[in-house]
């Protein structure tokens, strides 16, 4: 007798590019090319109904095996007691025509309850399914090993030195690593190696200042100046880069809040994010200009743009423009 094939999948963790090639491999396994988009359904969890899932779970599929439906930001739309355990329900009693994503594209556990071994309720709850749940973590990997092992399967290659001087050079960011790896290996057509000189060449260290004042306007509330800094940084450094910095700037304001709000400072940002001191202490006051909540919606409308800059509709300097337009 053939096993079930689980109905729920908890993906979760800051290697967002990981969780989405998780999340194509399982549409591309709906069934026929044709017919994919027909069986597809993503909602955003810090707006989506609990009826909206409930209708998309017992719709049958259209000449395929199975239904598939992304809730983006499961624990935003299970914030409360009563949509907790309605959709619990809901995700426990799952059609087998139908599968459910659950992508929350941050770690489940603040730092601290990492250190202490502490599991995230929805976690736990997928563990207890007992097959018909699969959990995977996708936490930001070493992205010296990442680089080399990534451009193998690019069918390219990076000398492991030069891997390390790009991560010198950008951070521990997987999206922009991904996108300078590409241009890297452009330029050497493919043919040779990366090396260290090409890696100098053509990457630029990031303005970590410029991206501080940029935020220190936005938690200001100055949006004069922050459009400012914002367009200034543009003049003289690729827009993909500075929006990538911008996204990993504001993640480590997430994590960073999130331990302040554990009693923790700049020691434990600095040690538990693995920055510079400098950072570590601009980190601790700049997430202090801002809310948890604030922060949030923020990151999460970063990557609302990075995903609709895939539609071509919009560039990015007008996207983060409407965003500093928006934060009160």
């Amino acid at each position: 007798m053939e096993q079930r094939k689980p109905s729920v999948y908890l993906f979760f963790g800051e290697d967002v590019i990981s969780i989405d090639r998780a999340v194509s491999d399982l549409k591309s396994r709906i069934g026929d090319p044709s017919t994919i988009d027909l069986n597809f359904l993503e909602l955003d969890g810090r707006s989506a109904s609990i009826e909206q899932i409930e209708t998309a779970s017992r719709t049958m599929p259209f000449i395929a095996e199975r239904r598939l439906t992304v809730l983006n930001h499961p624990v935003a739309f299970m914030k409360s007691e009563g949509i907790r355990e309605k959709a619990l329900s809901l995700l426990e009693n799952l059609p087998e025509s139908s599968a459910i994503v659950l992508a929350e594209h941050r770690p489940l556990q603040s730092p601290q309850d990492r250190r202490k071994g502490k599991i995230h309720w929805l976690q736990r709850w997928a563990v207890s399914m007992e097959g018909r749940a699969f959990s995977r973590e996708y936490p930001i990997p070493n992205l010296q090993v990442w680089l080399v092992e990534r451009a193998r399967k690019l069918e390219g290659e990076i000398e492991p030195i030069a891997a390390h001087r790009l991560v010198e050079l950008i951070g521990n960011d997987v999206h922009l690593a991904e996108q300078e790896l590409r241009k890297l290996l452009t330029y050497v057509n493919y043919q040779r190696a990366i090396t260290e000189r090409d890696v100098v060449e053509l990457t630029t260290a990031l303005p970590e200042g410029g991206i501080f004042d940029f935020v220190d306007a936005l938690g200001n509330r100055d949006q004069k100046k922050a459009v400012t800094e914002f367009h200034r940084l543009m003049m003289d450094n690729d827009v993909q880069s500075i929006f990538r910095m911008i996204v990993r700037q504001f993640r480590l304001l997430v994590q960073s809040r999130e331990i302040i709000d554990h009693q923790g400072g700049e020691t434990e940002i600095t040690n538990l994010l693995k920055v510079h001191p400098f950072v570590g202490q601009k980190l601790s006051r700049q997430a202090r200009q801002f809310s948890q909540q604030q922060l949030d919606s923020i990151f999460h409308r970063l990557l609302e743009i990075e995903s609709g800059l895939k539609t071509g509709k919009i560039g990015i300097d007008l996207s983060i423009d409407l965003l500093i337009a928006e934060i009160r």
